[in-house]
């Protein structure tokens, strides 16, 4: 007597298994942070030395900072696309908005140097408060939802956000505008530090050391 036979041809198919997630292409694999703290940090080191009037204003505005942040605003950029490709969304949303940031204030200080604009001058402080108060509103939502990842990130933002009140503090009262731009310049330059040291360790970990540690996070996911 014949014994029965049972058809296994579809166990294992591709029709019975879950379809696979789609491979990641090559030239978007890796870590776009290691790219994007650099080119950050060096927007932030150029804008902190700036407010420390290491370069008088009106060079700065001709040239010197608007090329630097114009740069950093497009790497920036560039880092925004590759971590949405990977479909890091907090990270290219973090590193969107930055590019946003850098390639306005770029634009801005072009702008008000040349007086492409035509504002009058004596609106151009309220303007630049609005330009930095709206601006203030993004670094305060980052840094929120900051507080799950990494403290060196809500470090980052933390810093940021401080500096960009000091800024507005100093065009809304031209008495104090040096001292306030000086402290703003410390704090700005606090971030790109921590800016730097966090891509030593995106860094290091890329090519096969070890990471550098980063800190826990305010709020630990549970």
């Amino acid at each position: 007597m014949a014994e029965p036979t049972v058809d296994t041809s579809g166990v294992n198919s591709p029709a019975s298994a879950p379809p696979a997630p789609p491979p990641v292409a090559a030239y978007m694999a890796g870590n776009p942070a290691v790219f994007g703290l650099l080119i950050f940090s060096v927007g932030g080191t150029n804008l902190g030395i700036s407010l420390f009037g290491y370069v008088s204003a009106t060079a700065q505005g001709g040239s010197v900072m608007p090329i630097i942040l114009t740069a950093t605003g497009m790497g920036v950029l560039l880092t925004t696309i590759w971590a949405a490709a990977q479909g890091q969304t907090f990270l290219a949303t973090v590193f969107g908005a930055f590019a946003g940031f850098w390639i306005s204030y770029s634009a801005l200080v072009l702008g008000l140097t040349h007086n492409w604009y035509g504002i009058p001058p004596a609106d151009i402080a309220h303007t630049v408060a609005q330009f930095l108060i709206a601006w203030a509103v993004v670094v305060l939502m980052l840094a929120l939802v900051s507080l799950r990842v990494p403290l060196a990130f809500t470090l980052i933002l933390t810093s940021a956000l401080v500096a960009v009140i000091f800024l507005i503090i100093g065009d809304l009262n031209a008495s104090s505008a040096g001292s306030m731009d000086k402290v703003a310049g410390v704090f700005v330059l606090l971030f790109s530090a921590v800016g730097f040291y966090a891509f030593l360790s995106t860094g290091l970990e890329s090519v096969g050391g070890n990471a550098l540690p980063l800190g826990r996070p305010v709020i630990v996911a549970k």
